[in-house]
Order: structure tokens, then sequence, then C-alpha cells
């Protein structure tokens, strides 16, 4: 009876953790992100992390700022990883996956201030950000919250600078991050036996 009871137990709480993994919303908010290659700014953002069912209920949350960020690099060793590697070990197919994801903006508020030294090129960069930003925002934010986003990108003339500023709230479902990550990890592991195949073939060779 007691085993029963157990194993009961168990798939009810199996059960819901299928059914909060389908209808969870990974919500990231980042306020008062700033960069900038002019001068030293004192690193004031926070970024905001939840799991909400059905966009509306929180039920997991936690916050970054600044100083935990920088806490967290250096206990996890961040800061040691060879970005050159990573490049290398990329793949296009990790990339399109990467991209079914699809992560929406509900909200955004991005200012950028770009420029260099030729006018000219100014004159054409700032155009071009615009462009691309516009033709990219409507394939990443629903109708509803068309009224949240707002960019300016101005001109920087007769000097090599970039002043970013940024608050944005991105939001992506939780299934879509477990299935993209599934693929990349059977893909990972598809090629890695190949490899080992390949190697086994060319020694007995």
């Amino acid at each position: 009876m007691i085993l029963v009871l157990f194993l009961c137990v168990i798939i009810m709480l199996l059960m819901i953790a299928i059914i909060f993994t389908l209808l969870s919303t990974i919500k990231i908010d980042i306020k008062n992100f700033e960069a900038t290659n002019k001068q030293h700014i004192k690193q004031n953002y926070e970024v905001a992390i939840s799991l909400n069912i059905l966009n509306k209920l929180k039920w997991i949350s936690f916050r970054l700022n600044a100083k935990k960020m920088k806490k967290l690099v250096i206990k996890m060793h961040l800061e040691k990883i060879d970005i050159k590697k990573l490049e290398r070990d990329l793949q296009l197919s990790d990339i399109q996956e990467i991209f079914r994801i699809r992560a929406k903006i509900s909200s955004l508020n991005l200012n950028i201030k770009i420029g260099m030294k030729d006018a000219v090129i100014t004159s054409y960069i700032v155009p071009i950000i615009c462009t691309v930003i516009s033709l990219i925002l409507p394939h990443i934010t629903e109708k509803k919250n068309i009224s949240n986003i707002k960019y300016k990108v101005e001109p920087v003339y007769n000097q090599n600078a970039y002043h970013i500023k940024l608050n944005t709230v991105l939001e992506i479902k939780l299934i879509n991050v477990l299935n993209s990550a599934y693929r990349i990890y059977k893909s990972r592991k598809s090629s890695s036996e190949k490899s080992k195949a390949n190697k086994m073939v060319a020694t007995n060779s």
C-alpha cells in the first residue's frame, strides 16, 4: 500500500513538472545596461530572471546585478573560458537551434550613439543600423507589444565612438529551450560517434 502511494506521488510530481515545463515562460528583464568605448562606466545594471506559468504566475525568480555577476564569473571560472575555442567548436546547426528558441521582446528601450572619424561613413552607418533593427523587430515582437518598443540611433561625428543604453524584457518558452538543448546534445553526440567510428576505421586500415 505504501509503495503504491509512493509511486502515485512520484507520478503526480512528474505530471506537475511536465505541465509546468509546457506552460512556463522564461522572462529576462534587463535594466540600465550600458556599454561605451569613450569612458569607464560604473556598471549599475540589473538582470531579473523568472519562470512564469502562462506568462502570469511567477514560481521561480532571482536577480543579478553587476557585483553579483562579477562574483558569479569568478566563482564559475568563466573568465578562463577560451572564447576562440568556443568559436571553433560552434557549429552552424547550433546557431540554427538557437534561432529556433524563438525569443520574443515584450519591451524595449534602446538608445545608440555611434560614429566614425569619417563623417560620410557615419552618415551611412546610422540608417543601416536603423534599417536592420526595423527589419528584425517584427519577427521577435508580438503585435500586442508594439507600443512597448522604442529605439533611437544617433550619429556622433568626427570620432570613433559608441554608447549603448538598454532596457528590455525578453520572453522565451521553456519548452523551446529544452527542445533546442536536446537537439544540440543529440547532434554533438552523433558527431562524436561518427568521429570515433572514422578513427577506428582509419586505425584498422
